[in-house]
């Protein structure tokens, strides 16, 4: 018997993901989650957006699993009892990997998902551990605490500059390349052959490949750990997108799309995509969860730039793609 336990925090780069394989201990942790079922949450439930949702926990063998489904997810705003999820997800969080060298960057040849058991430093575990005592104190539903979003160090001039942008999308004014849009369709990403398996990457250029695509992965490029603005749109770039006034040729599905990068507590870092549609309004997708139109306060997204996007908060600007695009 073993486990497979996720914490599902991240958007664009896959998450911190490890196996449990010690037969004395997954027999424990098997009992401690049977003896708590009011800790135990369907994956769908509770807290969706950008940030925490959750542990995650996958049961990899057929075997007595004290009537547990086989995949839930604990301390993520949907169990019935927030302190017994808490409780129960810290002690599950007890067996991460840690190494304070931070985590292991794939090898030649290896895929993300290859590399996915690793190393995070003990600064992301504790920062882990405080997002589950928060997300129990303020209950079922996940909410988050609203606070301005910051601008990633953009100065006055530059911040004017991106409302002029999205503002000239909208309305059309002295616009800078043609562009297409397509009506926001959640229900084609949310089936369960599609939505764990494609991520804000996949949503944002409009293409489902079941890989959790990523920037320049099809075209031999690995984004660094340090998942900065420019090392994120290097690979986009690698893979067909342009910077916003650089126009796409014509009849191409050209999407207009938006990339945030952000920090991690334990310098953890990653990024996050939206996609322009009709009307001024913009979708996403955080990682594996549903596709929606709404920031982490529950606003429609009129502004990706001013949305609750925390912890995404630097603005890395708007690209666009096109229907020829690669990738993977």
């Amino acid at each position: 018997m073993g486990l497979r336990i996720t914490v599902d925090i991240f958007s664009g780069r896959a998450n911190p993901t490890w196996e449990i394989q010690e037969q004395e201990q997954v027999h424990e942790l098997i009992q401690l989650l049977a003896h708590h079922q009011e800790a135990v949450a369907d994956v769908s439930d509770g807290f969706s957006g950008l940030g925490f949702r959750g542990i995650r926990v996958e049961i990899t063998d057929d075997l007595d699993t004290g009537g547990l489904p086989a995949v839930f997810k604990i301390a993520g705003g949907g169990d019935r009892d927030p302190y017994t999820g808490a409780d129960v997800a810290e002690r599950l969080l007890e067996t991460m990997p840690i190494d304070e060298s931070g985590p292991r960057r794939p090898a030649e040849g290896e895929s993300d998902a290859e590399a996915l058991e690793e190393s995070y430093p003990e600064a992301f575990r504790e920062a882990v551990r405080q997002e589950i005592r928060r997300t129990a104190r303020e209950g079922a539903g996940g909410a988050t605490t609203i606070e301005p979003t910051e601008s990633g160090g953009l100065s006055e001039a530059d911040a004017a500059e991106v409302e002029k942008q999205l503002q000239t999308l909208v309305h059309r004014a002295a616009l800078a390349c043609a562009y297409d849009v397509t009506p926001f369709n959640p229900a084609f990403w949310n089936r369960p052959d599609t939505q764990p398996y494609n991520n804000c990457y996949n949503f944002a250029v409009n293409r489902r490949t079941n890989t959790f695509a990523q920037p320049g992965r099809a075209h031999g490029y690995t984004i660094p750990r340090t998942v900065r603005c420019g090392e994120v749109s290097t690979g986009a770039q690698r893979d067909g997108l342009r910077i916003w006034g650089n126009c796409q040729p014509p009849g191409s599905l050209r999407y207009v799309v938006a990339l945030v990068t952000g920090t991690f507590p334990g310098n953890i870092r990653d990024y996050h995509w939206y996609r322009l549609h009709p009307g001024g309004l913009w979708a996403h997708k955080p990682g594996g969860t549903a596709a929606r139109n709404t920031d982490n306060s529950g606003r429609l997204i009129t502004n990706p730039y001013t949305c609750d996007r925390r912890p995404y908060n630097e603005w890395c600007g708007l690209f666009q793609s096109h229907s020829g695009l690669v990738i993977r």
